[in-house]
């Protein structure tokens, strides 16, 4: 083996297959964002007609190449959904999203038992193998999906203000004696602004939409794990133990918890402590301004302290941070996406201002305006997020994206999947996918009603719970009670005889009406008639009707597959082509089950961005607006 590799001139066949294939990733996408709201859909089937399934134009290394460099995209997108997280909404809905999340596991577990194994005749490890792997959700995908969806919505809106500072400039550059218009009547340019990508991140529906997406990736992994366990038990050639079974279950699920568990405690006892140390972390990754130095003193007389400086300062954290906590996901047997989001929210979380400045800083000179506007500078000079967008913002989007999207089109065995019969049971099976993905919105749509009526609900059931205690209670001490009044029975008669018991005279009629009203005692204040509503009507922002926006986006979002689904089914099938299950034994999928979820993760994968971008752009404001602001 040689110790370098010489360098040789690309010939021109490669150099214009790959700058085509690049070129073609991005023009494609652009047209169907416009055409069907469908990117993502064009680089899936560009990368099936260059890639092994149909001409096989690029070269098997160079597609196991873009594989690599398409999930560093995927991982850096997943960085970025953390890093634009809402901390304080993504634990306030952690309970909805773990709803959400169960609903989406347990419906596409259902219909594919329904279908498979009771409809088309299947083994039941078969229709469970399938409806797992269709169970997940591509976290990468959906996010991809979300950006493209609201930047093209915001474009088609170009004529309004799309971020809430400009509006604010408008309106507040405007004296209000100036504002002749009625409330009605307001101009277009600041007028029901498009959703923009981080505005629907950061809402409730957002977040409820990352969180659950991350949850059925993690039990997805899970399920990964447990494939080559459930082969080996349905071979009769092994025999498998239980604790072989139950370490691949226990180890994914363990690791993600342990993981959720330790990283907090980290980032707020050790990692925020040393970034905010004697203002260590901001004098480097906030830029020079005056009265505040970028690193040292000589280093800001020299012309250093800069934005672009003070970025390059951010990234080391940043990259030190990912690489670690994915070199931890991966050997503790977790997911590595989960790793990266995990990252963005220490980050994001590490970088926020502790308290408020105060009114004598230096930093007045700088800022000028009042604290909340203070604080707010500060958050965006140190926003890990304002540097990812600036320095991998642009790589991301037009090189790693694509080529991700183009590598699920790589591992789809496309000639395969037309065959008459997977034909119709593919598109039925594929069609009874979305629905049970679709289902996610019912726990959306049940919300706005749980707000308004839980409160009484609640107040009701813990009344009825004290009443029920006190009658527990007043059971359990009735005997000591009785003996105790037994016991004290005779010395009050002989303290009082019978005859000589004093009774109070009832007072005559004159008295009564002669004596003045005693205020009546108000009666006491019951919390259940309070929280009850008052005339039986659910306000308009907590109707189910008004949330079918919110429950369409999310259900929409979640139905789109990807390269989990993909590494379920490959791994239940018995391995991928190029890495084949240890001894050639068969999966738990047989063929025509395997070639059914490939339909369906194909089908769900093309379907959904599009339903995605089409909500987007058909219900815009609506979508996070209300309870799901």
């Amino acid at each position: 083996m040689p110790n370098v590799l010489p360098y040789e001139e690309p010939t021109l066949i490669h150099l214009l297959t790959f700058s085509s294939f690049l070129y073609l990733l991005n023009i494609i996408r652009v047209a169907a964002d416009f055409l069907v709201h469908g990117g993502i859909v064009a680089e899936i089937t560009l990368g099936i007609i260059f890639g092994s399934p149909l001409a096989g134009i690029l070269h098997i290394d160079w597609e196991a190449t873009f594989t690599v460099f398409g999930y560093i995209g995927l991982v850096l997108v997943v960085f970025e959904g953390g890093l634009s997280s809402n901390l304080r909404m993504l634990f306030k809905n952690l309970p909805l999203s773990l709803v959400c999340a169960v609903t989406g596991i347990v419906f596409p577990i259902a219909l594919s038992f329904a279908s498979l194994y009771a409809g088309f005749g299947y083994r039941p490890l078969e229709a469970f193998a399938a409806g797992a792997a269709l169970s997940s959700d591509s976290l990468g995908t959906t996010l991809a999906a979300l950006n493209s969806a609201a930047k093209s919505s915001a474009a088609a809106h170009g004529r309004t203000l799309t971020t809430e500072s400009e509006r604010t400039c408008v309106t507040d550059s405007l004296p209000i004696s100036h504002n002749t218009n009625p409330p009605g009547d307001c101009p277009d340019t600041i007028a029901a602004p498009a959703p923009t990508p981080n505005s629907l991140k950061q809402s409730r529906i957002g977040t409820v939409l990352i969180s659950a997406a991350i949850i059925d990736d993690v039990i997805g992994l899970i399920v990964a794990a447990v494939m080559p366990a459930l082969a080996l038990v349905q071979s009769d050639t092994a025999s498998v133990g239980g604790n072989n079974i139950a370490w691949p279950i226990i180890r994914p699920l363990l690791a993600s918890v342990l993981m959720a568990l330790i990283a907090p405690i980290v980032c707020r006892f050790i990692l925020r402590p040393l970034f905010w140390y004697r203002g260590f972390g901001e004098r480097w990754c906030a830029p020079a301004r005056p009265g505040k130095p970028w690193g040292l003193a000589r280093l800001t007389e020299s012309g250093w302290g800069t934005e672009t400086h003070a970025d390059a300062a951010k990234l080391f954290p940043m990259v030190a941070i990912l690489s670690a906590m994915a070199a931890i996901a991966h050997y503790t047997g977790t997911s590595v996406l989960f790793g990266a989001y995990l990252t963005g929210l220490m980050l994001t979380y590490i970088a926020q201002p502790p308290g408020h400045p105060q009114s004598s800083s230096p930093d007045e000179a700088y800022y000028a305006g009042d604290e909340k506007g203070i604080m707010d500078r500060r958050a965006k000079d140190l926003s890990f997020e304002e540097t990812f967008a600036r320095l991998l913002g642009p790589v991301q989007e037009y090189v790693l994206l694509p080529m991700f999207f183009a590598s699920i089109g790589f591992a789809i065995p496309f000639l395969d999947l037309w065959r008459p019969t997977m034909i119709w049971r593919g598109i039925v099976y594929s069609i009874l996918m979305c629905v049970a993905k679709l289902a996610v919105g019912v726990p959306i749509l049940l919300y706005g009603p749980y707000l308004y009526y839980w409160p009484s609900i609640s107040a009701r059931i813990r009344q009825r719970v004290r009443a029920s205690l006190h009658k527990v209670r007043a059971g359990l001490l009735f005997p000591f009670r009785s003996c105790r009044s037994r016991d004290t029975a005779p010395a009050d008669e002989e303290r009082f005889p019978r005859s000589s018991t004093l009774v109070a005279p009832e007072p005559g009629l004159q008295d009564k009406l002669e004596a003045p009203d005693a205020p009546t005692p108000p009666p006491p204040i019951s919390r259940v008639s309070i929280a009850a509503p008052r005339d039986g009507k659910i306000p308009l922002t907590h109707r189910a009707s008004t949330s079918i926006p919110a429950a369409a986006f999310i259900g929409a979002a979640m139905v789109a597959r990807g390269e989990i689904g993909l590494l379920i089914a490959q791994l239940a099938r018995g391995g991928s082509e190029h890495a084949p299950a240890p001894g050639g034994e068969a999966g738990v999928l047989s063929e025509e089950p395997f070639l059914l979820c490939i339909w369906a993760i194909l089908l769900c994968t093309l379907v959904g961005p599009i339903a995605l971008g089409y909500f987007v752009r058909r219900w815009g404001p609506r979508l996070n607006s209300g309870i799901w602001a």
